[in-house]
């Protein structure tokens, strides 16, 4: 089969499942990095801002009525999944790490609103679904399966005083409807719901500087 046959091929199968040809694809890079389009699938409604970067196996879907909104300076590692379907709504701020290790951000029911501020770090299989508000510098990581969490914003993790960073889950299992405050940590193994609230400055001391 002839190159421009394959072209049209991945073309017709990505608008099929209505993400951008590899021709939008090209538009997109010229405001934000992408090192592959081949392996890297964006929805065609997802409203993308400038400067991010997405590395090869991102994939962000808008599906049945679903929204996705991504502002600037956003960095997408491999294997991230961002889903906005079923009428759910995603909403990513500027200056976010989203991975490595595979992360996963869903919005897949109905009136679901997943909103991710700024300077927010997921990292190492972190899973946030349902209505969920991360606020500006919160992080989860590790393996937690994150369901309506509400997690209060702050500094990011390099802020001089770790009680005003933005509050963080760590650990591994399911945290549902965890709720936090600005410079706390819950570091869950298994059950969240069982592991106490504490402050970030009992793991790490205020800058000197």
């Amino acid at each position: 089969m002839q190159n421009n046959t394959w072209h049209t091929v991945l073309n017709d199968v990505r608008v099929q499942n209505g993400f951008l040809t590899l021709e939008d694809m090209m538009d997109l890079a010229a405001r934000n990095t992408v090192f592959d389009p081949y392996s890297t699938l964006i929805a065609r409604d997802a409203r993308i801002g400038s400067g991010n970067v997405f590395y090869p196996g991102v994939v962000v879907r808008c599906d049945s009525g679903g929204e996705c909104r991504i502002g600037d300076a956003n960095t997408f590692h491999p294997a991230t999944l961002v889903v906005a379907a079923a009428g759910g709504r995603v909403t990513i701020g500027d200056g976010c790490s989203l991975g490595p290790g595979g992360v996963q951000i869903k919005a897949n029911q109905p009136k679901t609103d997943l909103r991710i501020g700024n300077g927010v770090r997921l990292l190492n299989g972190a899973e946030i679904v349902g209505s969920s508000l991360l606020g500006d510098g919160s992080q989860i990581i590790g393996a937690v399966a994150a369901q309506s969490v509400e997690l209060g914003g702050g500094q990011d993790f390099t802020g001089p005083d770790p009680d005003l960073r933005g509050a963080v889950l760590k650990g591994f299992g399911l945290a549902r409807a965890v709720r936090l405050n600005t410079g706390d940590v819950v570091n869950g193994a298994g059950d969240f719901a069982s592991a106490p609230i504490e402050r970030q400055l009992a793991y790490h001391p205020r800058s000197k500087a």
